[in-house]
């Protein structure tokens, strides 16, 4: 959750240089109307997500969230694709998606119906401790793991002042 919340942070700074040619143009052509883009953005924020999270995943398996928590993701089996990153990325838009509007329709009073999307987001993490290798439930379907990256001997750490030459 460190690094998704890591990452969170830097999906929104990315998100806002992304939209900001976009609300510039609509501000510039003020005749269309704001249905609309809100219509564009909501389909072109997830692509833009994507292009994040892919392109990360893809290359080195890391995003920077992922870095910051030594966690890296592999391909269940044989090489990290294109499709199998894309699957992992729409499941898991789909429970971090559910969370969004089953909070939203608590906020509303509507506990009962927001009972079903906040369990399907709980599912989805909370299988993490019922799996035998202890992946979430998008990293099960998209046949991704998540892996830690255990520290290395000696990085980090400071030299003494007692080990130095003699």
């Amino acid at each position: 959750m460190g690094a998704n919340s890591f990452d969170a942070f830097l999906l929104v700074a990315v998100w806002v240089a992304a939209a900001a040619p976009i609300a510039i143009a609509f501000a510039v052509a003020h005749k269309l109307q704001s249905s609309a883009l809100q219509t564009l953005l909501g389909a072109y924020f997830p692509l833009v997500g994507f292009a994040y999270f892919g392109r990360a995943w893809v290359r080195s398996g890391q995003t920077f969230g992922m870095r910051a928590w030594r966690l890296s993701l592999r391909a269940a089996r044989g090489r990290l694709s294109v499709t199998r990153a894309a699957v992992r990325y729409v499941l898991a838009l789909a429970w971090w998606g559910a969370l969004i509007e089953g909070f939203a329709l608590a906020f509303q009073g509507d506990y009962r119906i927001a009972t079903l999307p906040l369990a399907l987001f709980g599912t989805a993490y909370l299988w993490i401790f019922f799996d035998p290798e202890a992946q979430a439930l998008h990293d099960r379907l998209s046949g991704t793991r998540v892996l830690f990256i255990p520290k290395s001997p000696g990085a980090g750490e400071k030299p003494r002042a007692d080990q130095g030459e003699s």
